[in-house]
């Protein structure tokens, strides 16, 4: 009788064992991992970037709340004037506009940029007449030069910007 109180014992020890140990060394790691997260979130270099994104998806919630609720909105008006817009296929004027601000970007004098920019407007207005009315065409290609001009101005402030450190002129060096 002492041998199988003995061995009682131990089966209850043996089980208790082997079913606490795994669950506490797993429980010990989740509150490592957990721990170092946090800790890892709550760090002063990475807080803003996530209050950022925070910010960044709070917008896009409400831009597509905007959207939807406009949808919604709608009546069959609105909808009457987007459709030569839908059928229009800008995928040609797109390109067009996109080698366009190529060549502003790797032209020099002014002369030149006014050249790129009465051709480019010139194939666009000749593109878009056969889609859309005369003047909303004039328009439409005014506008696409526009954003063109401000695309290519956009990054010659940006590279102006950039101030010379001893960082970026030894990756300048290193080009």
């Amino acid at each position: 009788m002492k041998n199988f109180a003995a061995g009682l014992n131990n089966f209850w020890v043996g089980l208790f064992t082997g079913i606490m140990l795994p669950l506490i060394i797993v429980a010990g790691l989740l509150y490592a991992t957990v721990d170092k997260f946090t800790g890892l979130i709550e760090d002063a270099a990475i807080a803003p970037l996530i209050s950022r994104s925070e910010q960044t998806f709070n917008k896009v919630d409400n831009l597509l709340l905007t959207l939807d609720n406009k949808v919604d909105d709608a009546n069959l008006k609105d909808l009457a004037l987007l459709a030569p817009l839908k059928n229009a296929q800008l995928f040609p004027e797109l390109q067009a506009l996109s080698s366009g601000i190529t060549n502003l970007k790797q032209t020099v004098t002014d002369i030149d940029k006014q050249a790129v920019l009465a051709n480019l407007q010139e194939k666009l207005q000749a593109s878009l007449a056969t889609k859309f009315p005369e003047d909303k065409a004039k328009e439409l290609a005014q506008n696409l030069i526009n954003i063109a001009q401000v695309l290519a101005s956009e990054q010659k402030h940006l590279s102006a910007t950039v101030e010379p450190t001893p960082n970026n002129q030894a990756i300048a060096t290193n080009r």
